[in-house]
């Protein structure tokens, strides 16, 4: 594989973990919902099962990484993902499916977590790339899911999953054959300290990011239904939305990569994720056409920078030998926001009865967030990770 298309490959990973499995459930739910007759909470635990195992994945990250190394864990992760993703096209039964959805939050939080730290192997630009890797999987599905409901009837969601499991098996063999060119850069031997006090900023920051991001990838497509759009104009409004989000993802790396330059503070952090929550909060303000679609602009081009910009903080600030385990403890914080924001935002909706309040509480999420990623300042030495011997912090 040539050097320039490894970053693109690995991304691949990140697609099938975050493209696929988490972000591509907003678009079959709603045919979900209505096939078994879902509630907000109902339909909000089968994500919050995905972030469990989500959770659950980063902490076994934690454990295993010096032990087993990135490149292991992340191979596992990409094929369990995709198994699971499979999988869930072959039952109705609710149970099973919230543990499916488990298994595949496991799966892509070894994915995820250990793909951004390879891809920081490679550079600045890679772990842009890698994190957009998501855009593939949301403009996939935006281009043919809605149309498929629409020209079908909701019990086709099975056929949903099949599909986009179908697709995450040539990304995953990409992601894997990626690898070859990508060394690994945690120690395997030994897990060196890193200073998390002095990063508490930037990591809660980013826990308020799991849990305000994901009820607006979970809920935003069952609003639209909610909001009377007529049934063609739904279809459009949804392929169209979802496009552009994966779009914008996809051009991300471009968009922001002057923020990100020379950068080890948490503004990269602190702007993706004011302009995320402009994004969440707009079809709200702006409940037409257009307002959505820009929603997904907004949304799209900075959700995936947030992720990127906690990577880039650890490569910048951090002992390349811990890399592994900070992206690992990083990630476990995310995912317990992760965890909660999808039923509570479902619970508060259920009890106002309109997913607006819902969506809007997790905007003002996304705001608090942004001001605690300002305050995090670079640590004393932008050049720590070049350095072999373990963190004297």
């Amino acid at each position: 594989m040539k050097p320039g298309l490894t970053p693109w490959a690995l991304a691949g990973g990140g697609a099938v973990a975050v493209g696929f499995a988490r972000l591509g459930y907003a678009l079959i739910l709603p045919a979900m919902q209505t096939d078994m007759h879902l509630s907000y909470a109902q339909a909000g635990w089968l994500n919050t099962a995905n972030s469990i195992g989500y959770l659950v994945g980063a902490l076994l990250t934690v454990y295993f990484v010096a032990r087993l190394g990135n490149r292991r864990l992340f191979v596992g992760g990409v094929l369990l993902t995709t198994l699971t993703l499979l999988a869930c096209g072959l039952t109705h039964d609710f149970q099973l499916l919230a543990f499916l959805r488990f298994a595949s939050g496991l799966g892509a939080a070894g994915t995820f977590i250990c793909g951004g730290v390879l891809a920081g192997v490679l550079g600045t630009r890679a772990i842009l790339i890698f994190f957009s890797g998501g855009g593939i999987g949301m403009l996939a599905t935006g281009a043919t899911l809605p149309w498929l409901f629409q020209y079908t009837n909701a019990a086709a969601w099975p056929w949903a999953w099949l599909a986009i499991g179908g697709i995450c098996i040539p990304l995953s063999a990409a992601s894997i054959a990626a690898l070859r060119n990508i060394a690994e850069p945690s120690s395997l031997s030994s897990s060196a300290a890193w200073p998390w006090q002095r990063c508490r900023a930037e990591l809660f920051a980013y826990f308020l990011f799991g849990l305000g991001y994901i009820a607006y990838m979970t809920f935003i497509v069952a609003w639209l239904k909610q909001n009377d759009f007529a049934a063609v104009k739904l279809a459009l409004a949804t392929s169209v939305m979802w496009s552009l989000l994966g779009a914008a993802t996809l051009a991300g790396p471009i968009l922001w990569r002057r923020v990100f330059a020379a950068r080890s503070d948490g503004r990269p952090m602190a702007y993706s994720m004011m302009v995320l929550a402009l994004g969440a909060v707009l079809p709200l303000l702006v409940p037409t056409l257009a307002g959505i679609w820009l929603s997904a602009l907004l949304v799209g081009s900075s959700v995936f920078m947030v992720p990127s910009a906690i990577s880039n903080f650890i490569k910048t600030n951090i002992q390349r030998a811990a890399w592994g385990r900070a992206m690992a403890v990083a990630t476990t914080l995310f995912a317990i926001g992760q965890a909660i924001g999808p039923v509570a935002a479902g619970w508060i909706s259920d009890r106002s009865g309109a997913l607006s309040t819902g969506l809007a509480v997790s905007a003002a999420v996304l705001v608090l967030g942004a001001f605690m990623a300002f305050a995090q300042r670079p640590l004393s030495d932008p050049h720590r990770h070049l350095t072999a011997g373990p963190s004297r912090k």
